[in-house]
């Protein structure tokens, strides 16, 4: 996931400390520092951070996490 999150973040042609910024505005403030520890403990390790962190990062450079469940089934409707 570390590797995700980088590269999304070279795409976009953004730092952290900006994403930063966009998650602080989007929280309705305006210092980036409020989340930029989050920020950087999330890309650094995103194994160890809270789901809402990383949803919260994700959503802030235009992304979603979806959940693919590989147990396909059929149902009859009729």
């Amino acid at each position: 996931m570390k590797d995700v999150l980088q590269e999304r973040l070279d795409e976009l042609g953004i730092t952290k400390y900006e994403l930063s910024k966009r998650i602080a505005e989007k929280r309705g403030s305006d210092k980036a520092t409020t989340v930029s520890s989050i920020v950087a403990k999330t890309f650094d390790s995103p194994e160890g951070r809270r789901y809402s962190n990383i949803a919260e990062i994700v959503e802030a450079m235009g992304g979603e996490i979806v959940i693919r469940w590989k147990d396909y089934r059929e149902v009859k409707a009729m």
